[in-house]
């Protein structure tokens, strides 16, 4: 038999092989297998549906326009505006976000690039152990340091203040940031830094011009997934932030969130009211926000893949 017959067959046999597996019978570990894959997604579509069918009446009951540009949230007096809540949210993120972007991205540098083998292996755990601290520890902590220093030392009438709900929610999310920027910036591959050193770089030259480049889109990640987990943040940011009806951009005066809205107002809410249909508005806004915060990271993620790759090339 020729070399070539026998190439030939062997590719037939393994087209034959290829048709066998793909005639198979989908089996009852094939759907179980399906479903608990598509369980997440499924949950998500289900809780995202429930709170869109309780949300959406608040339009035609209050207004569009009155609910998410309203100021004032009276429930005695039926007003249900938003617009504080979610000019609370903004200012409580963006400042966690501005403490703990450079941070965090500096403690994976130093992590990923720097620290000698045994500190990296000593202070990963430790970081790590951050994010399962409780989140109601962290704002009663937060209470019993930062609110008292604000009062006692510097003079504030109320330590409770979005800047105090920033800063604490800074230190929640340093975890998330750490970790994944961490692996991205150790996944960046060795040949990158070796040809680098080569073109006579230093560490740090090599860390700021290639390293952090080819692991932008990695980067992005964790302060997108830091950012989710900042906007729906609950009972430290209830603690802290000291609550407010009236519509302020001023960082050191409190402030309500639309978490800490819906936290106070929903026990209070009779099923089917006007005010319940407005705190699972609430929540509606609240949806949308953590998607067009996604939908960016997204964006960015695929803007700078795709710039690197034709770097690279």
């Amino acid at each position: 038999m020729s070399e070539q017959q026998q190439t030939s067959d062997d590719l037939a046999s393994d087209e034959e092989t290829i048709i066998a597996i793909g005639k198979q019978k989908i089996s009852f570990q094939h759907v179980v297998l399906l479903l608990a894959a598509s369980l997440s997604v499924i949950i998500v579509v289900l809780v995202f549906i429930f709170t869109v069918l309780e949300g959406y009446r608040i339009i035609p009951e209050y207004g569009f326009i009155d609910f998410l540009f309203g100021h004032e949230w009276d429930s005695p007096h039926e007003q249900y505006g938003i617009l504080p809540m979610i000019v609370g949210t903004i200012l409580v993120v963006l400042i966690a976000a501005v403490i703990a972007i450079p941070v965090g991205t500096m403690a994976a540098m130093y992590l990923s690039e720097i620290a000698p083998e045994i500190v990296r292996k000593i202070m990963k755990p430790i970081i790590e152990i951050l994010a399962s601290i409780p989140s109601i520890i962290y704002g009663f902590i937060g209470w019993r340091t930062l609110v008292l220093f604000l009062q006692n030392q510097l003079g504030f009438k109320s330590g409770r203040t979005a800047f105090t709900a920033g800063v604490v929610l800074s230190i929640m999310i340093l975890p998330t940031i750490i970790t994944i920027a961490d692996d991205s910036l150790k996944a960046v591959p060795r040949a990158y830094r070796e040809g680098s050193f080569a073109l006579g770089a230093t560490n740090w030259q090599t860390i700021r011009k290639v390293v952090l480049p080819a692991s932008s889109s990695g980067l992005t990640a964790a302060y997108i997934l830091g950012f989710g987990r900042a906007i729906g943040e609950t009972m430290a940011v209830y603690f802290l932030a000291g609550g407010g009806k009236n519509l302020q951009w001023n960082i050191f005066r409190g402030v309500d969130t639309l978490t800490s809205l819906i936290l106070k107002q929903l026990p209070e809410a009779s099923i089917g009211s006007v005010e319940y249909h407005a705190i699972f508005g609430a929540a509606c806004v609240l949806f949308l926000i953590t998607f067009c915060v996604n939908l960016i990271g997204d964006l960015l993620i695929r803007r700078f893949s795709k710039k690197f790759r034709g770097a690279s090339k």
